[in-house]
């Protein structure tokens, strides 16, 4: 309202992951959401915090938690709303100053070898480029149709593709041992709506590598060996 036409958030895909949901299965941004009071009764404050926020935002314009109109006279007018939903961000510090945020403080301390120094998890992490996150931002405001959640992913990559990507781009880290055992099934989804925007997504190899030359170019991660892998 007051002229707005259209507001983009950023939220988190912590606020997609019904407690239900069958490992394997292609998560839906429109059909899955998270459970925010078993989130919070968890003592997982964040993305309890984001899961209410976009059903707030979503109620404030008439909207349900698929996206459906159930209020016209809410909706009649109210701002289009788009929803984005990363989870770990990489890529070059868009702003000038100290390293800050959640992602890249903790990427200096796992090149460091303080952090995630034992062995790989046997998982995956979702990952984004902060540059194609900022364009879809702009494509989900520019396209009229463009409207509700988006899985704001590249893919979800295994943790030992990730760690020995950055053990490429940064020789100096050392990559953990492998855990033992079949390697977990990486975070499905369904990208039709994302890829609706139109946003071409680096690999994961750009993205790491520019992640790698901005700690660099700040002087936070270590040139010579960090500690050995326990």
């Amino acid at each position: 309202r007051n002229n707005v036409s259209v507001v983009v958030l950023t939220s988190s895909g912590g606020s997609t992951n019904p407690p239900d949901l069958e490992p394997g299965t292609p998560k839906n941004e429109i059909k899955h959401w998270s459970d925010a009071e078993k989130q919070r009764q968890q003592s997982r404050f964040s993305p309890a915090a984001k899961t209410w926020m976009e059903l707030y935002a979503l109620g404030e314009v008439g909207r349900d938690q698929e996206n459906e109109v159930y209020d016209q006279e809410l909706a009649s007018g109210a701002p289009r709303i788009c929803i984005m939903n990363p989870n770990l961000i990489l890529g070059p510090q868009m702003r000038p100053g100290l390293i800050t945020g959640n992602s890249l403080p903790w990427i200096v301390r796992i090149l460091n070898g303080e952090k995630l120094n034992e062995i790989i998890p046997n998982d995956s992490m979702s990952i984004i480029d902060v540059r194609d996150l900022a364009e879809m931002h702009v494509a989900a405001a520019e396209n009229p149709e463009a409207s509700g959640r988006y899985f704001a992913v590249t893919k979800s990559y295994p943790w030992v593709e990730i760690l020995n990507a950055f053990k490429e781009a940064h020789p100096p880290y050392r990559v953990p041992k492998l855990f033992k055992g079949e390697q977990a099934l990486p975070t499905q989804f369904d990208f039709t709506r994302r890829d609706s925007l139109g946003v071409n997504f680096r690999p994961l190899q750009e993205t790491i590598r520019d992640t790698v030359t901005c700690l660099k170019n700040k002087d936070v991660i270590k040139v010579d060996d960090p500690p050995a892998a326990k």
